[in-house]
Order: C-alpha cells, then structure tokens, then sequence
C-alpha cells in the first residue's frame, strides 16, 4: 500500500505549504481583521485581503481540481484537499474562504451547461469573480422542503424572486451565487426544489451586516436579501424540480472541503503545541522530558494524523467514483464517505486544540502564541457545514444499509 503522493501532488503540496507560510502567516492579523472593500452597488463590505485571492488564483488553487476547458487546473479533489488542508495549517480562515468558494465551482461545474460554465465557471477559476453557495435560511435551517425562498413565474416568462438566505460565506464580494428555492409547478401545483444563479449586487440582492463570530475572523459570512430578484431561464441550473439531486450532489464534494479546512486546522493547532514545548525550557532542558507532555503531544498528533488520513482517503475515493449529474447511487457512495471524514475531523479539531492550549498551560491562551485563535475555529468546526453528529448518522445509515465500502 503506497501513501506517497506522486510529483505533481506533492509539488502541489510544497506550493501551498509555501504560501501558507510566505504569504498568510505575516499577515494573519490583517486577514483576521478584514479590509473595507466597495462592491459594486456602492457599499463597503469586509473581505479578506483582494491581493490573497489574486495570489491563489495565479497558483491556481481557485480552480485546481476544474476542466482546463473552462480555465481550471484539470486536476482532482486529492489535490484540493491538499491546497486546503495547508492553507488551514497556517490560517483556518483563508482555508475556508478558498472552500466555500470551490463549493459554489463545483455546483456550476456539475450542473451548469457550457454557456453558463463560461459565463461563470471559467472567470472564477481564474479569480476574477468570487462565487457563492447559498442554501441555509433562518427558519429552516438545512431542510429543503422547508425553504422559504420563492421564484415566481411572470407572463413574460421571467422569474421573480423573494427569500431570505443566512450564514452565506462570500455574499458580500461581486460574482456568482449559486441559490436554491421554491418554484411551484404550473400543471401539477407542486413546490419543485430549483437551484438558479444571480448575479450578486443586482437590483433587489443586499446583504447585512457580517456576522460577528466565535472563529473564522477572516472569512465573513451574511445574511442574503432578495426582493423582487428577476431572473430568466439562463439563470435555471438544469430544470426546475433538479433542485435536491444538485444539492446532494455539490455537498458530497462540498464535505471533502471543509474536511480539509478543519483537518488543517488541527494539524496546524499540533504544530503550535509542538514547536512550543521544544523550546520551552524547564531548568534548561525542553519541557519535551516531562511524561505528560510527551502524552499530550503523543495524543493531538494520532489524533490529527488520523483525521489526514481519513481526509486523503475520501479525497482519492472521489476522484475514483465520479459521478454523473443524475447517479444518485454513486452520490451517497462519496457522501458516506466524506461525511465520515468530516465528522471525526470536526471532533479532532476541537479536541486538539484543546489539548493545544493545556500543553502550552497559560501561553495557550494568549494572542501572541496563536493556539487560542486555532480553538475558536475548531469550535466552529462541528456544527457548520452539516453539524458533526449527523456526518456519522449518514455515514451509518450507509454502511449500514450497504456494508462497509472503504476497501472494496
């Protein structure tokens, strides 16, 4: 059994292991604070640093794993596991806003057709727009029968729409969204699930004001206002009623992303721990002597190793098992699989950096030493992006039903 990667994957590796180090960790402040940056509607919304993004679109991160036919990368998830997973090694922040970005790619590239993948698609690989992904609504959390978001068709044979999105990663830069609602249909008056992109900043899209968080300063999420959207069949991601295949689909690959951000990030905590208790000395030696702190270190690097292998592992399964827009089967095969990574990787996160912050005793929780910035994004890391307990109810209910897949 060979863990190697081959020479394009860890040339890969090396690139985003560089720029974590040479790009994002000398300017983790001005990341976690966020710059004031006017959108095209006029107003000033937070975002990262506009020159971070533009480096990892010219590495080529934006669209690393995206046809080379629509300017992406050709490459695969393995490779956009690894991007991500460094990135987060140094700034969980960054690693995530890079995520939720590929999420909203991968939508367009599953399911969008060749005159909206190039009006789309091919400028955010390039980084040129920064795309969406919006599903979450107040009252209904993540339960697509209960969206609340409408389109209404018109006698011209456009569609309005009205709907409030919540919790919405990058709603606040110009570019795509990818949006999901309700369109009622005219024969049998049934609510189809209907997946549709707008332009952000059109007339009738605002957003508030970024959510003020626990972690993840740096990668800013909103409230979504549509009133009064109109859009016409351009818009229309395949047909309406395609609306909860598309989101199965999306969020069987979007689960490998944030597995990366929340693996990185406890890599990244184990690090911290680590580099601390070899230079911290103890009458002169390092406090690496003390049994204890070896057990601690022993613990948080099993622990994050684990959740790396399981991350590589469903990484390379996806790449094995594409699948086609309509082949549910395969669908639930990747979903059990990411699922099962991203639940243990949102459980070993928030216990190694807590482990982290023990380990370092009172420096752990002390701006200056960094582990404190790596708990409060762990503890994000359980409950967006589908909450912890239910990656294991469906990775259960798969195997359960199929037995255990892993090895076959």
């Amino acid at each position: 059994m060979d863990f190697l990667l081959n020479e394009d994957q860890q040339m890969i590796h090396d690139l985003a292991q560089q720029f974590a180090q040479d790009v994002l960790q000398p300017r983790i402040d001005e990341i976690e604070e966020g710059v004031d940056v006017q959108v095209k509607d006029g107003t000033m919304q937070k975002q990262l640093p506009q020159d971070i993004y533009q480096q990892m679109a010219e590495c080529g991160f934006m669209g690393i794993s995206f046809p080379e036919e629509y300017d992406g990368m050709g490459m695969g998830h393995l490779e956009q596991a690894i991007i991500i997973k460094e990135l987060s090694r140094v700034s969980p922040s960054v690693g995530k806003a890079l995520d939720v970005y590929i999420l909203g790619l991968e939508a367009l590239d599953l399911y969008a057709n060749d005159e909206q993948k190039k009006k789309w698609l091919a400028p955010c690989c390039r980084g040129e727009q920064t795309v969406s992904f919006a599903f979450t609504e107040p009252d209904t959390g993540s339960d697509p029968k209960m969206l609340k978001t409408r389109l209404e068709k018109q006698a011209d044979g456009t569609y309005k729409v009205n709907g409030v999105k919540r919790f919405i990663s990058n709603a606040g830069y110009d570019g795509p969204c990818v949006l999901f609602g309700l369109l009622k249909d005219e024969e049998s008056g049934k609510d189809l699930v209907t997946g549709f992109v707008v332009e952000k900043f059109c007339q009738g899209y605002s957003v508030s004001s970024p959510w003020e968080k626990i972690g993840y300063h740096g990668s800013h999420v909103w409230d979504i206002f549509l009133d009064d959207v109109i859009i016409t069949d351009e818009n229309i991601l395949g047909k309406p009623g395609d609306g909860f295949t598309q989101l199965l689909g999306t969020t069987a690959y979007g689960k490998l992303g944030f597995t990366a951000v929340i693996t990185g990030t406890a890599l990244g905590t184990a690090d911290i721990a680590l580099n601390y208790c070899q230079e911290k000395l103890h009458r002169g030696k390092p406090i690496t002597k003390f049994p204890t702190t070896q057990l601690r270190l022993s613990t948080m690097l099993t622990y994050a190793h684990t959740a790396e292998l399981l991350l590589l592992e469903a990484a390379d399964f996806c790449d094995k098992h594409h699948f086609e827009p309509d082949d549910i089967a395969t669908m639930r095969e990747v979903q059990a699989h990411t699922a099962q990574a991203k639940g243990y990787a949102a459980e070993t996160a928030t216990k190694v950096a807590t482990m982290a912050v023990n380990a370092m005793g009172a420096y752990g929780v002390c701006d200056e030493y960094q582990a404190e910035r790596f708990v409060r994004d762990a503890a994000i890391a359980p409950n967006i992006e589908g909450a912890g307990d239910i990656q294991y109810l469906i990775h259960g209910m798969y195997v359960g039903a199929n037995g255990n897949t892993v090895f076959h």
